[in-house]
């Protein structure tokens, strides 16, 4: 990248006038064919930059580590780099950034690229003091944070919790100590495994969670909220498809399926066993249920259930329909949303949404709101707020997902 003039001007302007604009001032004959990249010459001399290491980040990431380095920038006073150009904190390395973070390289007597290595942002990070806060995006139930952090220089993240909830903090890079503190300074009993801690919050107060280290390192963590009562997973290669759940397609084995299934969910909440006179079915059929979020206090209105079925019509079992429900949507934790269609659609998802993604329903059932779609091959049900001909497009919200047939009535 070349080097902003505008940053080196904050450099040099002490010793003389800016080389960038012109002056009516004499000029300075020098020669440069044997200056190197790393010296500026001046009216009062040279001037030795120091040069950077490779790029930590550069214009065009996006990201936490981005958000961090603005942060900083802000902090430190590096915030407005020219007249009505103004940094702002949203993880987008642009223009603006880079200009802010050449003014800052020039002050430390390094080549102004714009284009921090780690060595600036850990700079900018011990040059500043300021409380950082946790937030969720609007609808969302994780997050990422990153920073740099050093002996005696620990960072401080706010956090607004809500009573009942688990904050799940997990360090994805960087060696750190994490810790959950109350109001009052007093650090949060936590429960950790491998990279990540979890804290269950009392009340609906600010917790702050403090972040240090034995040396100077940059970090990155992935903060996620939950309620208790919602399965502690983010799904991995499940997908809600016409075909299976991405990792079992229908017509798999029976054992296999629910082996795979209970390594990513957990041990199945129920299961009928193998069934043979259930009413209107065919063959024989067992009904496995894993809870994603039970409801509270417990009882049969979950707000978030997986079931898979099994067929048996004389040969081998096999997986045959799967459906992922709802029987109370004014409860659903955010985070059962994981589990979803490939184009995102999952409980809670509004009629809008489905729409952008496959297109008005054809509904087949205007009592239950059921439609089948991605190719006739699945079945959403969405309850529907206003009637069937005209329903509310943000109100009407998915309770129920499914594919597949077991040869049994599903309502």
């Amino acid at each position: 990248m070349t080097p902003r003039c505008a940053a080196l001007v904050l450099l040099v302007v002490a010793l003389a006038a800016s080389a960038c604009e012109s002056s009516s001032t004499a000029t300075t004959s020098t020669t440069t064919t044997s200056i190197d990249d790393s010296t500026t010459t001046t009216a009062a001399g040279r001037v030795t930059l120091g040069v950077n290491g490779t790029a930590f980040l550069q214009e065009g990431d996006r990201g936490a580590y981005v958000a961090a380095l603005q942060f900083y920038l802000v902090c430190t006073g590096h915030a407005e780099p020219a007249p009505d150009a103004t940094v702002t904190v949203d993880g987008s390395f642009g223009p603006i950034t880079g200009d802010a973070v050449a003014w800052y390289q020039a002050e430390l007597r390094r080549i102004p690229t714009g284009d921090p290595d780690e060595e600036t942002f850990l700079s900018l990070a011990r040059d500043c003091s300021d409380e950082r806060s946790i937030t969720f995006p609007d609808g969302e139930v994780a997050t990422e944070v990153a920073g740099s952090v050093g002996p005696g220089d620990d960072e401080v993240f706010s956090f607004d919790g809500a009573r009942g909830q688990i904050l799940r903090l997990t360090l994805v890079e960087g060696e750190v100590a994490i810790m959950v503190l109350g109001p009052d300074g007093t650090e949060i009993e936590t429960t950790a495994d491998e990279n990540f801690i979890e804290a269950e919050l009392a009340g609906a107060i600010t917790y702050a969670i403090r972040v240090s280290s034995s040396t100077d390192t940059s970090y990155l963590i992935h903060a996620a909220a939950r309620s208790p009562n919602v399965v502690a997973s983010e799904f991995g290669p499940m997908l809600l498809e016409a075909g299976g759940l991405g990792v079992e397609e229908i017509g798999g084995d029976e054992i296999n399926t629910v082996a795979v299934i209970s390594l990513l969910l957990g041990s199945a909440w129920d299961d009928t066993g193998w069934l043979s006179e259930e009413e209107g079915c065919t063959g024989s059929n067992r009904h496995v249920t894993w809870l994603i979020q039970a409801d509270d206090p417990p009882g049969t209105d979950h707000p978030a259930f997986l079931v898979v079925d099994f067929t048996n019509t004389g040969g081998l079992p096999y997986f045959s329909q799967y459906s992922y429900r709802s029987a109370d949507l004014g409860t659903l934790d955010p985070i059962a949303s994981g589990l979803a269609t490939e184009e995102g659609i999952s409980l809670g998802s509004t009629l809008a949404e489905f729409a952008d993604a496959y297109d008005d329903p054809d509904f087949f059932d205007t009592v239950r709101g059921l439609a089948r779609f991605s190719g006739d091959d699945m079945v959403v049900g969405i309850a529907i707020s206003g009637t069937a001909a005209d329903p509310d497009p943000d109100a009407s919200k998915v309770w129920y997902i499914s594919a597949g047939a077991d040869g049994c009535p599903d309502f």
